[in-house]
């Protein structure tokens, strides 16, 4: 197994590192605008929150796959561009992101009790102190474990780049089996990959969830 892995060293590492690229991109686009887009959905926007639900909707109900074959081929024929697969794959999978990051805050936005509020406007704290002490603290609490299990899918959804010819890791694999044929050795390379990632990931949001994730009184 392992002379498979040192042979096709560079491969392999090319490989994982297109993986890693896709995934950092894909989370440095998601996050940041899907909270900031679920805050505003959550607490501010009643008509972008009923969006959120529909477009949170639509990604739930058509398979990853056909979205990322749909932004590779007929949205681009539609604009008559021609845009590079590892852009497209960044493109379709971020999206994906943003609109299941801002549907969990602002889900969770929704569910906080407004009692909290309330508590903090009697104890005479001011609406940043209110913010900051009570409700944000409470809000990464609920929403941390889903955020996390949300970009391990999106790790496993970048497998899915291969097939509009993106050179990440599966594609690698599937090349350095080509040449090797030996698909035993090369396909648990790749699950030893996942588990070692993924693995420690999942450990980590179930301990967060029972640390610190509690019903709402």
């Amino acid at each position: 197994m392992f002379q498979v892995l040192i042979e096709y060293r560079s491969l392999w590492f090319h490989g994982f590192m297109t993986t890693l690229e896709l995934l950092a991109s894909i989370i440095a686009i998601g996050i940041p605008a899907g909270i900031l887009i679920g805050i505003i959905g959550g607490k501010f926007d009643n008509e972008l929150g009923t969006i959120i639900k529909g477009a949170r909707f639509v990604t739930k109900v058509i398979p990853v796959l056909v979205l990322l074959f749909w932004f590779d081929y007929p949205l681009q024929a539609i604009f008559n561009i021609v845009i590079n697969p590892f852009v497209t794959t960044i493109a379709a999978l971020g999206l994906i992101n943003i609109v299941a990051t801002a549907f969990i805050i602002s889900t969770e936005l929704q569910l906080l009790p407004k009692t909290y509020r309330e508590a903090g406007i009697t104890l005479g704290m001011s609406s940043s102190q209110i913010v900051r002490h009570i409700e944000l603290p409470l809000l990464v609490r609920r929403t941390l474990p889903q955020l996390l299990l949300t970009q391990a899918s999106m790790l496993e959804y970048t497998l899915f780049a291969s097939l509009i010819s993106v050179p990440e890791l599966f594609q690698v694999a599937q090349t350095i089996n080509a040449m090797t044929y030996k698909p035993v050795i090369v396909y648990s390379l790749l699950v030893l990959f996942f588990f070692m990632i993924l693995g420690p990931l999942h450990l980590i949001i179930n301990w967060i969830q029972k640390r610190y994730v509690t019903e709402y009184a």
